[in-house]
């Protein structure tokens, strides 16, 4: 201290003579006195949902499953002179096309008195959380589900939906740096299809497709 100037010895006498024996700095010195605000939100993160909900049929059932006649085979018209011999044009067949309905629940254990006693509405906030996990666990079957307990995803194997590869692993475009790939998948499906048709990507590759360029 004996080596400061005059004005800084100054300046630390000032800042002495504010040391408290009481301050909010210690909880026993008078902190527990000055308690802090309480805000009643909770922060919480986004949860990423799959948007394929919108863009399927979607239609209530008490029952195990659906049942729903299918077309599995068609007759071809014949050409035929006026008085030529017609036979029968055979091939014309249905099957039945089974969906079934596949259950999703969560089990959140709360004591009566956190019910009763918590700052917030629980069983709201639990009913929320339980709806958004519901959407996510929905939408990701949706996708990838492999029809096993759960939905089958458009992306499983055995969905059944046939496939056009771009040519490259590791990019959306194809060896030139072309989205050939894309037209090609597009003009693959028949004209009746492509009107109900949507592309369904995730943000990285809706990135990569919207940078693609020509020469």
């Amino acid at each position: 201290v004996q080596n400061l100037t005059a004005e800084q010895q100054k300046a630390l006498k000032d800042v002495e003579a504010e040391y408290k024996a009481m301050s909010v700095g210690n909880d026993t010195t008078g902190g527990y006195l000055a308690p802090s605000e309480y805000v009643r939100e909770i922060i919480k993160g986004v949860t990423e949902i799959s948007p394929i909900r919108s863009l399927v049929r979607v239609r209530t059932t008490a029952s195990k499953s659906i049942m729903i006649p299918k077309r599995t085979g068609q007759f071809a018209a014949q050409w035929v002179a006026e008085q030529g011999t017609r036979s029968e044009t055979d091939g014309l067949r249905y099957g039945m096309l089974e969906i079934p309905t596949h259950e999703l629940y969560a089990l959140v254990d709360i004591s009566e008195q956190n019910l009763e006693d918590s700052a917030f509405d629980m069983e709201g906030e639990i009913r929320m959380e339980a709806a958004e996990q519901f959407a996510l666990a929905e939408g990701t079957a949706g996708v990838v589900g492999n029809g096993v307990g759960k939905p089958q995803g458009f992306l499983d194997a055995d969905s059944g939906l046939s496939e056009n590869v771009s040519g490259t692993a590791a990019t959306i475009a194809d060896a030139d740096g072309q989205a050939n790939g894309l037209l090609t998948l597009k003009h693959a499906l028949k004209t009746a299809y492509v009107r109900n048709a949507a592309w369904a990507l995730n943000r990285t590759t809706l990135g990569s497709v919207r940078k693609l360029k020509d020469a």
